[in-house]
C-alpha cells in the first residue's frame, strides 16, 4: 500500500482559483476533485514511468502504421470505409505531426509492474490540472516534483511543428463544456507561446467549415476571420461517428492543403483502443501490454478477470469487470454501450488503506515530459475520480568510508 508516502495536499485558496480563471476545479461538483492529499514517487518509479511512456509510444505507433494499411484491423479498429482515404493520407504526410497525448497505466508503485491501460491521443485531458494545479500544490507543500515539464514541451512541440499557415489564424476548437474549455485554453496559450499567430478558443458549433473555402467565424457582422489551422478538442470518432459531414468537410480542407489540425486525423487509431489487441498481437508477453482480445475466450487467462470496455469509449463509461468468466463485479453506464468493444486483462493497481487505486499517467509531446496521477475508491476509475497531485520522495544517500 502506498500509505506511507501520503501526505496532506495545502488547500488552495478560491481567491487563487478564481484568478488563474480555474474555480471550475474547486466549486460545486468539482469541490472534491483535487485529492487532499499528495502521492510522491521513488525517482526510480518516476524514471520507470517516464520510459514506460516513451517504450508504449513506440509500440503503439507501428501498430497503428501497420494496421492503417491492413483492411481487416481497419475494420476493427472502428473506421468507417467513408474515414479510410483522410486515414492513409494522414498517415502518409503528417505522421510527425502530433501534438501531445496521455498514457494511462495500472502498477508503478509499490513493486507492481507498469501495464499500459489506454492511450488518450485525440483529446487529452488533465491539462490544466497537470500544468498549473500541481505544481502550485507541490510548492505551496514545499516538496520536490515529480517530473512535470508539460508546459515547456508543448511548446517546444508546437514550435517545431509551426502549426501557423500564413494569412490566416488559428481556432481552437472544443465542443462547449467547461473542462474542454479549460484545457482548449492550454493549448490555446501553448500555440500563442509558439507564436503560430492569432488564436481564438472557440466553440465547434460556432465555426462555418466550407469544404471549399475553409473554415471561418463570424466575429462581427460581416466580418469573417479565416482558420487556417485548427487545435481540436473534440474526437475524431466523434465527427465519423456521429458527424460524418463534419469529417468529410475536413477531409476535403485537410487533403487539399487548406487545412492543418492538431492531433491529425491518424491518431484516431491511436484512440481506439481495439489497437491494444492488435499490439498485444503483434507483441506477445511485451511486459507493458495487458493481453487483450476482440472476444474474452482469447485471453490466456480469462478466469483471473478481464475488463470490457467499448473501443471509442472516454471517461471510464460503460466499462464491466468480469470475474471468474462470468461474475459482473463492476460496471459504470455511459453513452458508449452500443459501439464494439475489447476485453482486455484485469490489471493490478496500487491501493492505499481507504480502498483508492491509483493509477498514473505520463504525456507524450511526443516524448515523455511530465506525470500525473488520478485516484478512486471503487474498482473502474471513471469521471468521478480525484486528481492526486505527484512529489518525489527525499532519497537517502548512502555514505561510504
Amino acid at each position: 500500500m502506498v500509505d506511507n508516502r501520503i501526505t496532506d495536499a495545502p488547500r488552495l485558496k478560491d481567491r487563487w482559483f478564481s484568478k488563474q480563471g480555474l474555480s471550475f476545479y474547486a466549486e460545486g461538483e468539482n469541490e472534491d476533485y483535487l485529492a487532499d492529499e499528495i502521492l510522491s514517487l521513488h525517482s526510480t518509479e518516476a524514471t520507470a514511468a517516464m520510459r514506460a511512456g516513451d517504450e508504449a509510444w513506440d509500440v503503439l505507433r507501428a501498430c497503428a502504421r501497420k494496421s492503417a494499411y491492413i483492411e481487416d484491423r481497419l475494420l476493427g479498429l472502428g473506421i468507417p470505409d467513408f474515414a479510410v482515404p483522410l486515414i492513409k493520407w494522414s498517415v502518409e504526410n503528417e505522421w510527425d505531426n502530433f501534438l501531445v497525448g496521455r498514457f494511462d497505466f495500472a502498477g508503478g508503485l509499490d513493486d507492481l509492474p507498469l501495464k499500459l491501460i489506454e492511450f488518450n491521443a485525440d483529446t487529452a485531458s488533465l491539462l490544466p490540472e497537470t500544468t498549473v494545479l500541481q505544481p502550485e500544490i507541490i510548492s505551496k507543500a514545499g516538496l520536490k516534483p515529480a517530473p512535470n515539464g508539460l508546459l515547456a514541451a508543448l511548446e517546444a512541440n508546437a514550435r517545431r511543428l509551426g502549426g501557423g499557415r500564413k494569412d490566416t489564424a488559428i481556432a481552437a476548437a472544443h465542443l462547449g463544456s467547461a473542462d474542454d474549455r479549460h484545457n482548449t485554453d492550454v493549448l490555446a496559450h501553448v500555440a500563442t507561446a509558439a507564436k503560430w499567430g492569432r488564436v481564438d478558443t472557440i466553440m465547434l458549433p460556432d465555426l462555418e467549415i466550407n469544404p471549399d473555402e475553409g473554415v471561418f467565424h463570424e466575429a462581427k457582422p460581416d466580418r469573417w476571420i479565416h482558420y487556417g489551422t485548427m487545435i481540436k478538442f473534440f474526437p475524431w470518432d466523434f465527427a465519423a461517428l456521429e458527424e460524418p459531414d463534419l469529417w468529410e468537410y475536413l477531409a476535403e480542407l485537410i487533403m487539399a492543403r487548406k487545412l492543418r489540425v492538431f492531433n491529425p486525423a491518424w491518431t484516431m487509431l491511436l484512440q481506439s483502443k481495439a489497437l491494444l489487441a492488435y499490439a498485444w498481437q503483434d507483441n506477445p508477453g511485451h511486459p507493458l501490454l495487458l493481453p487483450t482480445a476482440f472476444d474474452p475466450a482469447d485471453l490466456p487467462r480469462p478466469l483471473d478477470g478481464y475488463v470490457r470496455k467499448p473501443i471509442f469509449g472516454r471517461m471510464g463509461e460503460n466499462i464491466e469487470m468480469v470475474m471468474n468468466g462470468r461474475t459482473v463485479v463492476a460496471q459504470t453506464k455511459g453513452d458508449y454501450g452500443k459501439g464494439p468493444v475489447i476485453y482486455q486483462e484485469r490489471a493490478q493497481f496500487a491501493t492505499d488503506r481507504d480502498k483508492h487505486l491509483y493509477q498514473l499517467s505520463t504525456y507524450q509531446a511526443p516524448q515523455a515530459c511530465a506525470l500525473c496521477c488520478r485516484r478512486q475508491d471503487d474498482l473502474i476509475i471513471d469521471d468521478d475520480g480525484e486528481f492526486v497531485s505527484l512529489a518525489l520522495l527525499k532519497e537517502k544517500v548512502g555514505l561510504r568510508f
